[in-house]
């Protein structure tokens, strides 16, 4: 154990450099995780905090709510299924909004609510939606950066409808759209697709469960669970994918990196080994002292990487989407460990074959 300690002292610069590398790739691995961690709270934050287990989607849309649209009426028989406890109405379309007073446009994500029930946003100022004022509206704060304000007049790209914001809710954004909070039948009104329907016509139903699944008896919609309509907001799935699969990959390159450097490190050593052997040191001495070595360079570099990772938010622009939590953190520094103490196996292998007297001649086996 000692053994290795002293020779990490010995030849610093050998053992900075290869902690820099793991470092950086720890650093790399953490902060490709909160970025797709980020993006997907930023992606679809209006649905993964609404606490809603359930969805009910037209039938035929294929799993795509944006190609749902089936009839309001349907709600009724939602209600009455006897695996639900609550169901909601719900209208989702994107679409642009012009300001009133300059006609600056916003890209926005329009969620149709009923007020009063359990889809209603949480207000962070200001006021919530009302029935009987259907032309209000309540948005995503993000939106106060482009310099919109409570009592800020906004006109549908249909109609040229006014709608006055009454109210803002923290973090709800769609396809990376801030969500604009709207009355049904206001958002049924304005919707082009919906322009010449004659029934009025809905997106999706919320459902709350009785107990931990929903079965419909309605033979027109189909349910998606919470990650499956996740799944299908466009881009979020590849988003995921992409950069968790460069995550994978760098942990793997980091195992290999360590294990390669250990080995090779381990082979010009063979003659120091054997004569350590031929005076009586045995092999798990030796190998403790490489394990300890392994273990003190994943730690340090655990340590500068997660502490690097905990700065980052105060130091990322806004515009770069980054969160990441504390479980997160640990189970990556986890798998990492872990990794490093698997590599370390080839060495240890190669320092239990070395054979004292061929060594001393200068051997390899």
């Amino acid at each position: 154990m000692f053994l290795g300690l002293r020779e990490m002292l010995y030849s610093k610069l050998r053992y900075i450099l290869v902690t820099g590398i793991m470092v950086l790739i720890m650093l790399l691995s953490l902060i490709l995780s909160g970025l797709a961690n980020g993006l997907a709270y930023d992606n679809a934050s209006a649905v993964s905090d609404n606490g809603v287990p359930y969805y009910a989607i037209a039938k035929d849309a294929q799993g795509k709510v944006s190609r749902s649209l089936f009839d309001e009426n349907e709600l009724d028989s939602v209600k009455e299924d006897k695996t639900v406890k609550d169901a909601a109405v719900l209208g989702q379309s994107m679409q642009t909004l012009k300001r009133e007073s300059d006609e600056k446009k916003f890209s926005i994500a329009f969620f149709a609510i009923q007020p009063g029930t359990f889809l209603d946003p949480k207000i962070s100022s200001g006021k919530g939606l009302e029935v009987t004022k259907p032309d209000e509206i309540v948005v995503d704060s993000s939106l106060k950066k482009e310099g919109i304000k409570l009592g800020d007049v906004l006109m549908d790209d249909m109609l040229n409808k006014e709608l006055t914001i009454v109210g803002f809710t923290e973090n709800k954004k769609y396809s990376h759209a801030p969500v604009v909070y709207i009355n049904m039948p206001t958002w049924q009104s304005i919707n082009p697709v919906l322009y010449h329907q004659k029934i009025p016509q809905v997106s999706a139903i919320a459902i709350q469960p009785k107990n931990e699944t929903v079965s419909l008896s309605n033979n027109n919609l189909s349910v998606l669970t919470q990650a499956e309509f996740l799944d299908q907001i466009p881009g979020y799935s590849a988003e995921q994918m992409t950069l968790n699969m460069m995550i994978y990959f760098l942990i793997v390159i980091g195992g290999f990196i360590l294990t390669a450097f250990f080995y090779v490190m381990t082979l010009q050593k063979t003659t120091q080994f054997g004569i350590l052997k031929a005076l009586g040191t045995k092999s798990s001495y030796i190998a403790a002292s490489v394990i300890t070595q392994v273990i003190t360079i994943s730690i340090i570099s655990i340590i500068i990487s997660v502490g690097v990772t905990l700065l980052l938010p105060n130091v990322l622009p806004e515009a770069m989407p980054f969160r990441i939590s504390n479980f997160t953190i640990g189970l990556y520094s986890v798998i990492f460990f872990v990794v490093a103490l698997v590599g370390s196996l080839l060495s240890m292998w190669k320092i239990n074959k070395v054979d004292a007297l061929d060594a001393i001649r200068g051997g390899d086996e």
